[in-house]
């Protein structure tokens, strides 16, 4: 009997003593599913590689995650099977992955060089279902197969395959192989279907059947002091490191059943898979973890395949039906109780509004369900007194007295409870001088024997008893109306401190006013909490302030606000745990404020808070120390000396390097060297901390050496991008900080930029030979330009030489022209006159010989003058509307009798409609024509000479064939034809016919000016034939007056009294008698004076006048005429050959001009058209 009481008193201590470290209650997994990222929500497997990825295998992909995101291989991506039972990291970083179909895969460290390991590949392989890998010391793979057996991988790449043997109980049990372990001492075990066995280095160590209970091995895990855990069908084992076989240790509650063990955390507690879902044993005892699921909106129960802890403590459990579900690193930092509506025990008020320690170590707790329950921190069991205290008004202040009682505060109501007898005394509205005031209960302090409440509307004191003893309304006792009261505390000496929109006040009990706090500060303050050490924290918008107690004073101490990383909000709750760490909820999270270093660490629903919105006046110290606030979610419980920054670092990787190269994308992560071509751009770097606690929160820097002066943020993302780098060589660092402000170890990439090819060695070799080679040609070019430059000025003096000579030779033509034409008008139309006179044969002969060389002589100077004209640019055509049917006509007449003459037959084949006209030159076009069928009568002997004119359709204009049948052109001959001064034989040509050998080339070049050209067909002895084309706008001409065509002049029948102005007498009188013979009368005037002298005295019906006279010229006298109003038409009679004549002509009001030398019929016809023009 003693020794019972004995063992009962030593438990009592050892339950006693144990709360303070036990977790009162497991905190949920968050689920994780195909929303959130992974491929499948069937997850079979799960592993970590080297550098800190988790690596999950599921029914449709293998997924890698890196805190952010997931990365997914499947078939597309060169799996040959998407179904994934297992993964595992070896020594290497290589991956090993077995699928359903397709045997085993070797994933490179590097992610990109897959091996597969399949029946194809391996005639050793029985069966392409890969159940299990493992990994031993030795640095052998061992795979278990599916009826397939047992396979190791040696490091030579060697397989071996291990198969059960009849009668051999040194062999494997069976063939197929779904789960491996391998201990921390290196050994391998196998669990089979048909049993256990440890492979002993060269044979299998079956376990009896005995301690198995079921041969038929479930699942197996391998703990970190060296234990086995096996699950079978019936029951769970454990093999300790001591070879000891053990049943599981943790009783369940009756109907439950412990299916397997399957993960043991760093915080000594085993993760179960059990009947009911999951649980959790500590120091051998159990405890349930619900599981909620927003897909299934309630409570869930997923069929698990495992649990891995990762390096950060992270807890991942995975199933086979609901995906995977989280706890994070240091999950056990805060636990949550919370109403649960299928546990009666739990919580009754779901949203908890307020606080207050308890002397036994409890934490009375009020809010929205109108309920008074008292929980255990340690435990987290929960102690249900009262339901709807003041009705159906929320609960929304609680505080205990020096005897125990517990008072609550709501609308208009205050309650007291004595825990004992469980009685309630009330006060509302309608109790007297003990009333309470207006409004919520907002917060309840016991200072000094007294029961301190604070309402919107004002202060009160009470005894133990109820009864009021102080009331202070708002506007009276210091404090002010409309003043906001926040928070109320007992303060350091015993009277209540207010907090408020006024500041700091203490209640002086003997002036009966609240006063402010001496050196206390200006503006609101939010929260209070006191330290030892007379030390007073203060909350104000988005700092801390500290301060130091004197007695009678505040001494400001330290201010921790943005600066330190404090963020911009009022924390409505303040506690000092004994560290010296202060504490702070706020609507954002909540605050641990170190203010030695000093340091600030927001924790919110990233760190495993079910809600980030803590209750103002709600976070209070239990006795034990354990901190405790209320959020919508429930109460958040935790132990200030056990959250904290983490020690360790967490891993920083380069996860992708990548450069933009032409149209394409080229990823350089893996390349050694690392080299960026000349012409990449937008080189992007992306940088991952492989963290799993809050990685939205993680952030990054960059310095790029020779490039940053500093570091540069990267923000969250973790990227950067360098659109273009100048050539050299790099090292760029990378940092990461986590969201517990611990910065990881400085990652290092150092890649070259390579320059372009001309700034490389080679290049710059190449360069400097181009630039001796340059050097070189510049020299010789330099000296070619000299001889050129020298050549170029010979050629410029020669051309201005040439020029000038041209000009001179130019004007000597002009000259010439004008000299020979007006002699030429005496022979020719002395020889016209003489002509006309009675002469017998002999005399009649010289005439006629006179005149015919006058005109040949006449015609040899035309040319010359055309030619000139067309050196010289100055050609100008006249575009006026003609008849061709006229001009035809006239041709033909010109030209019949010279044919007649030499025994030819002239046909003019005239194919161009009747009236049809054209817009041209038609004193050009005639000189063509002219030209063209002299050269054929010349050359023709014997036969006929055609002239055929059409329209041409192509040219879009006129055609004009002339063809005879002469002896025909060489086709040597052809070539030169139309150079200037060439004939057909050359001297020959011309001692037998005569000529200058300009005709064709000149006729070329005025078919050329209109836009046309001149083309030879001829053979030797077949005649010749030249085709003119001429691109003249054709037109109908019936609209035409009959007076417009070249020779439709009407000749005056009239004799005319005509005054003609002429230096020359030779001229004077050859014009004089032309015109006498067709009776007119003239009066000559020698010079200007004499012609005003003559029209003064005298009236004539047209005067004639020439333009190169001494003193006044023909066209000043044409201008006194007109200023004198003379309107007789006046006609220019001169030997000039200027290609602006008319426009001069026509510029001094004359009727037209007259190139001499004259005859009798172009005067008359000249005068009949000046007159019709006047």
């Amino acid at each position: 009997m003693r020794l019972r009481r004995t063992l009962a008193l030593l438990l009592s201590a050892w339950l006693a003593l144990l709360p303070a470290s036990a977790q009162p209650v497991p905190p949920t997994p968050r689920q994780l599913t195909v929303f959130d990222g992974l491929p499948s929500n069937t997850v079979n497997r799960m592993a970590e590689d080297r550098l800190g990825y988790l690596w999950i295998a599921t029914n449709d992909g293998l997924a890698r995650f890196d805190g952010r995101s997931y990365r997914i291989w499947r078939a597309e991506d060169g799996l040959r099977d998407n179904r994934i039972w297992t993964v595992l990291a070896d020594a290497r970083n290589q991956l090993w992955i077995g699928t359903e179909n397709a045997g085993l895969v070797r994933l490179s460290a590097d992610r990109r060089v897959m091996r597969f390991y399949d029946r194809d590949s391996q005639p050793l392989l029985a069966s392409n279902t890969v159940w299990s890998v493992a990994a031993t010391p030795d640095g052998a793979i061992w795979f278990g197969t599916y009826e397939g057996g047992l396979y190791r991988i040696d490091a030579d790449d060697t397989l071996q395959r291990f198969l059960p043997e009849e009668g051999n109980d040194r062999s494997l049990p069976s063939n197929s192989v779904p789960f491996l372990a391998t201990l921390p001492d290196g050994s391998l075990w196998v669990g089979t279907k048909r049993g256990l066995a440890r492979w002993t280095g060269h044979d299998f160590e079956r376990a009896p059947d005995s301690v198995l209970g079921d041969a038929m091995i479930n699942g197996m895990t391998a703990d970190a002091d060296g234990s086995l855990w096996i699950n079978t069908l019936g029951s769970v084992i454990v093999r300790h490191a001591d070879g000891r076989f053990e049943p599981a240790p943790w009783p369940v509650p009756a109907g439950d059943q412990v299916l397997g063990m399957m993960l043991h955390d760093e915080q000594g507690g085993y993760w179960l898979d059990t009947r009911s879902g999951l649980g959790r044993g500590v120091a051998g005892r159990f405890q349930q973890v619900p599981l909620y699921s927003a897909l299934a909106r309630g409570r869930v129960r997923p069929n698990w395949s495992g649990a891995f802890q990762d390096r950060e403590g992270g807890i991942w459990l995975a199933s086979l039906n609901a995906g995977l579900w989280h706890l994070l690193p240091r999950w056990w930092q805060f636990s949550v109780l919370s109403r649960l509506e299928d546990d009666p025990a739990s919580l009754r008020n779901a949203f908890v509004l307020g606080t207050a320690a308890a002397a036994d170590g409890g934490v009375w707790t009020v809010g929205g369900h109108g309920a008074l329950d008292k929980l255990d921190p340690a435990t987290g069991k929960v102690e249900q007194h009262l339901t709807w205290v003041n009705g159906n008004h929320w609960l929304m202040s609680v505080a205990e007295d020096d005897q125990g009682n517990v008072w609550t505060g709501s609308m208009d109501a205050l309650a007291r409870y004595e825990p004992g007898s469980r009685r309630v005394r009330r006060w509302g509205r309608d109790d007297g001088a003990d009333a309470v005031m207006e409004g919520n209960v907002q917060d309840i302090a016991v200072c000094g024997g007294l029961v301190w409440t604070m309402s919107p509307t004002g202060v009160q004191a009470r005894d133990l008893q109820g009864r009021v003893q102080v009331g202070v309304p708002l506007g009276e006792g210091g404090l002010r109306a409309g003043q906001l009261n926040i928070s109320l505390e007992c303060g350091p000496r015993g009277q209540p401190w207010l907090a408020g929109s006024q500041g700091l006040q203490e209640w002086d009990p003997h002036l009966h006013v609240f006063a402010l706090v001496d050196g206390g500060p200006a503006g609101a303050v939010h929260a209070m909490a006191f330290a030892s050490g007379d030390q007073v924290w203060l909350s104000q918008d988005g700092r801390l302030v500290q301060h130091r107690w004197t007695g009678s004073a505040l001494q400001r101490h330290r201010v921790i606000g943005a600066v330190q990383g404090y963020p911009a909000l009022a924390a409505n709750g303040l506690a000092v745990d004994e560290t010296g760490i202060v504490w702070a909820s706020s609507p954002r999270g909540m605050l641990r404020v170190d203010p030695r270093v000093p340091s600030v660490r927001l924790y919110g629903v990233h760190d495993g808070l079910p809600s980030q919105e803590f209750r103002e006046n709600t976070l209070v110290a239990s006795r034990s120390g354990q901190l405790l606030a209320g959020t919508p979610a429930g109460v958040v419980l935790f132990d200030p000396l056990k959250v904290g920054p983490p020690t360790r670092q967490a891993p920083l990787v380069i996860e992708r390097v990548e450069v933009s190269r032409g149209d394409r994308k080229v990823e350089l992560t893996h390349a050694t060297p690392m080299v960026i071509e000349d012409g990449d751009r937008d080189l992007h770097i992306v940088a991952r901390l492989l963290s799993f606690s809050d990685a939205a929160s993680n952030v990054y820097r960059y310095r790029l050496g020779g490039y940053d002066p500093d570091w540069v943020d990267a923000g969250a993302g973790g990227e950067r991008v360098f659109s273009r780098l100048p050539p050299g060589h790099y090292a760029l660092e990378v940092q990461a900080r986590s969201a517990d402000h611990v910065w990881s170890k400085v990652q290092t990439l150092e890649f070259d930029v390579l320059p372009p090819w001309w700034r490389s060695v080679t290049g710059v070799l190449m360069l400097m030979a181009l630039g001796l080679l340059l050097l070189s040609g510049f020299a010789w070019l330099y000296r070619r330009r000299l001889q050129r430059r020298h050549a170029y000025q010979m050629a410029v003096h020669k051309q201005e030489v040439a020029e000038q000579a041209s000009a001179a030779k130019t004007r000597f033509l002009a000259n010439l022209g004008h000299e020979v034409r007006t002699p030429m008008t005496g022979v020719l139309g002395m020889t016209e006159l003489l002509l006309s006179s009675p002469l017998d044969t002999r005399q009649r002969n010289h005439a006629e010989s006179i005149r015919s060389a006058g005109e040949h002589l006449l015609l040899l100077v035309n040319d010359a003058l055309d030619l000139a004209r067309i050196e010289s640019g100055r050609l100008e055509l006249q575009s006026q509307v003609f008849d061709l049917n006229l001009l035809l006509a006239d041709v033909q007449a010109l030209t019949a009798p010279l044919a007649r003459q030499k025994g030819v037959q002239f046909t003019l084949q005239n194919e161009l409609a009747i009236g049809l006209c054209a817009q041209g030159d038609p004193l050009r076009v005639r000189q063509i024509l002219l030209n063209l069928l002299g050269n054929a009568v010349k050359f023709t002997q014997r036969g006929s000479i055609t002239l055929r004119a059409r329209s041409d359709t192509d040219a879009q204009g006129l055609r004009f064939d002339v063809s005879d049948t002469g002896p025909g052109i060489s086709s040597e001959l052809q070539k030169r034809l139309f150079r200037r001064y060439e004939q057909a034989d050359g001297a020959r040509t011309a001692a037998q016919y005569g000529g200058s050998g300009l005709g064709l080339a000149i006729s070329r070049e005025l078919a050329v000016a209109m836009g046309g050209d001149i083309a030879v067909r001829s053979q030797l002895g077949n005649g010749t034939c030249f085709s003119v084309v001429l691109p003249l706008p054709l037109q109908d001409g019936s609209g035409h007056a009959d007076g417009e065509g070249p020779h439709a002049v009407v000749v005056p029948a009239a004799p005319l009294r005509i005054l003609l102005v002429e230096d020359d007498p030779t001229v004077a009188e050859v014009i004089a008698g032309l015109l006498a013979a067709r009776g007119h009368q003239v009066v000559h005037a020698e010079h200007a004076l004499a012609a005003l002298r003559e029209m003064a005295g005298d009236r004539f019906d047209i005067g004639l006048l020439d333009l190169d006279l001494p003193g006044l010229s023909g066209f000043d006298l044409a201008l006194h005429l007109r200023n004198q109003a003379h309107d007789l038409p006046l006609l220019a009679v001169t030997a000039r050959t200027d290609p602006d004549l008319a426009e001069q002509v026509a510029a001094a009001d004359m009727q037209g001009f007259l190139r001499k030398p004259v005859t009798g019929e172009l005067l008359a016809e000249a005068i009949a058209r000046a007159l019709t023009a006047r």
